[in-house]
């Protein structure tokens, strides 16, 4: 089993953002290769309701569009936020637009070391304009099982030796296992009910990798999408060991999501 320690999959801007196993030091926004980690590279509004995150000018995450005026993302991503902009509508995260965050919404019960309750919203400070490469992605309210196909987006870290996210928005297909199997790995009291592993559908290392955090999980990707988790964490041997990465289920905290957004 792995000692308790996980990497957050958020990114630092300049400086590493601490966390129980440490970030690596990257500079956003840089060309750095066409996946994730052992994925694909995105076509240009493939996954609209796609976001980035720069945070505080200090690290970079995934989001969601949910609605015109909220972006679902980690926990971690707004633990500490003051300031966000949010690029929208491109695949390539230095020509898209960006908006300006207004308020920073963490849920209450977060607890960054065990990494539970790991959601958060941000508020925009003007409604946007849904449309082309710009879509809400719909929210499940139905429990995500094992063995379920899902697809993951982000411009995170395409190796672990990567110095600088992706320029370019790449996505990965992977399956998602019981939290039992993921336990084996973590521990069975560290993977929560809120939680959802998911590994390579393959024997080729697949996974999320820094800079992915907040990004969404969905299925159906291709024909009726349907947002069901958010990419939160990999084991502490970094993203290309093979081990389970985690997400937050989306499911589990619909009614959260609603109370706060209306969405």
């Amino acid at each position: 089993m792995f000692r308790f320690a996980f990497l957050y999959l958020c990114a630092s801007s300049v400086w590493a953002l601490p966390s129980p196993a440490g970030i690596y030091k990257v500079s956003p926004f840089k060309l750095n290769g066409p996946r994730i980690i052992n994925g694909e590279q995105a076509a240009e509004g493939q996954f609209p309701w796609q976001v980035g995150l720069n945070v505080n000018d200090f690290w970079f995450c995934g989001g969601s569009i949910i609605s015109e005026e909220w972006i679902l993302t980690a926990g971690h991503c707004v633990d500490g936020a003051e300031s966000a902009e949010v690029v929208i509508g491109s695949t390539d995260i230095d020509a898209g637009e960006t908006v300006t965050a207004s308020q920073f919404i963490l849920h209450e019960d977060y607890d960054g070391d065990l990494i539970a309750n790991d959601i958060g919203l941000i508020k925009l400070d003007k409604p946007l304009t849904l449309s082309g490469n710009i879509a809400a992605v719909k929210l499940a309210s139905e429990e995500l099982n094992a063995d379920v196909d899902v697809t993951v987006s982000g411009w995170g870290h395409t190796s672990d030796d990567s110095l600088f996210i992706s320029q370019y928005l790449n996505f990965v297909e992977l399956v998602t296992i019981t939290n039992e199997k993921c336990g084996e790995t973590y521990g069975q009291d560290v993977i929560r009910p809120e939680m959802v592993c998911a590994t390579s559908p393959v024997s080729q290392v697949k996974s999320t990798c820094s800079g992915d955090s907040g990004g969404p999980v969905v299925i159906n990707a291709d024909s009726d999408p349907v947002h069901v988790a958010i990419a939160s964490f990999v084991g502490d041997t970094g993203c290309e060991a093979g081990t389970p990465s985690g997400y937050t289920r989306t499911a589990y905290y619909r009614e959260w999501i609603k109370t706060n957004t209306g969405v």
